[in-house]
């Protein structure tokens, strides 16, 4: 029996995140899942993996192989049939260029989940591929906690339960107003029942403030993190045994707090409370940077894993984005610019160098 094409879930970006979303979505059986490989190295890796996903959890493998598969470096969009439900789940910086084959198959009864770290790739995709907001789909995005890490092509090990929250995301043209994407008539709930219904994944639905929030107070964790693991090469729950560290820290957080204040009161229709903006203070961005630490602290970073690994980090649209908005709303960001500058020339630093470098930041 063929399946409505509405119901199939096609997931684009098959790293850490979106193995282990798609195993649980066809174990769930829920709907059919298409994975888009975009790159031909993936497609022998797919055939060498049995054309299965392995999930360990618990030192118990499970195998699933209920999918179909496409090439889309291979297909031709007119003749392919049009994606109602897509979550994409690359790297932040190959989101825009792993979308435009797809391009043709998306409009404005389509869905799409960005699940990343960072931010700024709505507005990228939006900017490069959906201009006209008629025809634009409903964006969402997801807040992730769940701990994974590859075991080898098409096997993962989901080593820390967690959860996914999300929510309906809005590019930067339709902030302000009621948008158009969420005003139309076409239900997106779909694909979000979905991923409700898969057991390992534990999604919940949050509203448009809330996962914003949230997407915001994880950039922050991200931004502090990420790049210092790195440049100090240590592991998540070994970074702040030194108090300088403690204290770049707060540096880095002094900055952040003032832009993400600015990019949530910016995004909200109407004017935020005291309360709302208490979730950004540099005190409870700390608390939640500390916790995060605490609760990960066997953790390698992703940005440490990319960097031990010869990938291309995620810098740009963590502390990147942190200095392009500070930039737009005139805050000060020498001390995220000068992360960025680290992490891209491949910087190690031992902490009696933490002075000199991040003082400098100030003065130039």
């Amino acid at each position: 029996m063929n399946v409505p094409t509405y119901k199939t879930i096609h997931i684009l970006g098959l790293g850490n995140l979106g193995k282990l979303t798609a195993h649980y979505l066809a174990a769930s059986k829920s709907a059919p899942v298409t994975l888009l490989l975009h790159r031909s190295e993936q497609v022998n890796q797919w055939d060498e993996a049995g054309r299965s996903i392995t999930v360990t959890t618990n030192g118990h493998s499970h195998i699933e192989s209920s999918f179909q598969c496409e090439k889309t470096f291979e297909s031709d969009p007119g003749n392919a049939s049009q994606i109602h439900n897509l979550i994409v789940a690359t790297k932040t910086y190959a989101t825009t260029e792993a979308l435009r084959p797809l391009r043709a198959r998306l409009n404005a009864d389509s869905t799409i989940l960005f699940l990343q770290n960072g931010m700024g790739t709505v507005d990228e995709v939006t900017s490069s591929l959906f201009t006209t907001p008629s025809v634009r789909p409903h964006y969402y995005t997801g807040i992730v906690t769940h701990g994974v890490y590859t075991k080898r092509a098409f096997s993962v090990v989901h080593a820390g339960h967690g959860s996914i929250r999300v929510g309906a995301a809005r590019p930067s043209d339709e902030r302000g107003s009621l948008t158009p994407s969420l005003a139309r008539a076409a239900s997106p709930k779909y694909l979000l029942q979905c991923l409700c219904k898969a057991p390992g994944l534990s999604t919940s639905e949050e509203s448009e403030e809330a996962i914003l929030r949230i997407q915001l107070q994880k950039l922050a964790i991200n931004a502090v993190i990420n790049p210092l693991t790195t440049i100090f090469d240590c592991l998540n729950g070994q970074l702040f045994d030194n108090p300088r560290r403690l204290a770049l820290s707060r540096l880095l957080l002094s900055e952040i707090s003032s832009v993400i204040s600015s990019v949530f009161a910016s995004s909200m229709r109407e004017k935020s409370d005291g309360e709302a903006m208490s979730n950004f203070s540099i005190p409870i961005l700390e608390q939640i940077v500390l916790e995060a630490a605490n609760q990960t602290a066997e953790n390698i970073s992703s940005m440490r894993q990319d960097m031990l690994n010869g990938r291309t980090t995620e810098i740009d649209h963590i502390n990147g984005y942190i200095v392009e908005q500070g930039a737009k709303f005139g805050v000060d960001c020498s001390m995220n610019q000068m992360m960025v500058q680290l992490i891209n020339e491949k910087r190690k630093l031992a902490d009696a160098e933490i002075p000199e470098i991040f003082s400098g930041a100030k003065r130039d």
